[in-house]
């Protein structure tokens, strides 16, 4: 079955979002990592009570650990209707505990998680050990999203989505971006196709990284989704100045980063369109 789409929904979804700056540990700024005006999802905030490398690590973390349980999770991101998950540190001399607490935009309490640090390293726990908060995380994150499970988490209605050409960005960079873009619209609940065809949408990038000065360059990565008359039916654009270091060392970070934002203004773009009416060839002539 091929998809006709009326002219009338070919609305173009412009997010300018900056490329977070996760590898950058003196920001002056907030990460403004995922910032669509519709899209819901948890906010994962620093931990109180907690050595402050430690408290981003384990944001990140978790973060990271609720996407692989399907919820769209961001740190330092999100949007006036998005979900905020705050954790503590209560250590009374025994017993020590992470309070986890989910709340709405206006503070209404979701659901509570106490999640045991008895026995922890200590030494480990104040270096921020990367492998001690994955772990950590991975423990937590189920019991959280149980608590939004069913209600954050929506399948998107719309035609699978090809992930096209990345142009601008060498060989295993836009494949490194090809694969988080991939991995985080699976999350998000969109279809993926594995080859473009005339009932499938395209997802494409141009990358384009300029030197600011001897620390920076900006990056500046452009998403656009097009049916399958090339039509172009919404853009993503993400910018922002980038140390050369995390782009030369930690680009699949980046680029998993980036890959997130750019799925959920991606999977907020398709889901506003009514596809019931398919894919509509443009007008004689040229395209609206």
């Amino acid at each position: 079955m091929q998809f006709s789409l009326p002219i009338f929904v070919l609305v173009a979804l412009v997010a300018c979002q900056p490329v977070p700056r996760p590898f950058e540990a003196d920001r002056k700024a907030p990460n403004t990592l995922l910032q669509q005006a519709d899209f819901r999802g948890i906010r994962v905030l620093p931990i109180a009570d907690a050595p402050p490398e430690t408290a981003k690590k384990l944001a990140s973390g978790t973060a990271n650990a609720l996407l692989d349980q399907n919820v769209p999770a961001f740190v330092l991101g999100g949007n006036r209707s998005s979900l905020t998950l705050v954790g503590k540190v209560i250590d009374r001399g025994q017993n020590a505990i992470i309070a986890w607490t989910l709340v709405e935009f206006d503070g209404t309490e979701v659901g509570r998680h106490n999640q045991l640090l008895e026995g922890t390293p200590v030494e480990r726990w104040v270096a921020a050990d990367p492998d001690l908060m994955a772990a950590l995380a991975a423990q937590a994150a189920p019991s959280i999203a149980a608590m939004v499970k069913g209600t954050e988490v929506r399948e998107v209605a719309a035609p699978p989505i090809f992930i096209g050409d990345i142009k601008g960005a060498t060989a295993p960079e836009a494949i490194r971006l090809q694969a988080a873009l991939r991995q985080a619209l699976g999350k998000f609940g969109a279809r993926l196709a594995n080859a473009s065809s005339d009932q499938t949408l395209v997802a494409a990038a141009n990358v384009s990284i300029t030197r600011l000065d001897e620390k920076l360059s900006e990056v500046a990565i452009s998403w656009a989704v097009t049916d399958p008359f090339g039509t172009e039916i919404g853009r993503i654009d993400q910018a922002s100045p980038i140390a050369h270091t995390v782009i030369e060392q930690n680009w699949g970070q980046l680029s998993r980063q980036a890959g997130i934002a750019a799925a959920a203004g991606i999977v907020e773009l398709v889901s506003q369109i009514d596809w019931s009416q398919g894919f509509l060839p443009p007008p004689p002539g040229g395209r609206n």
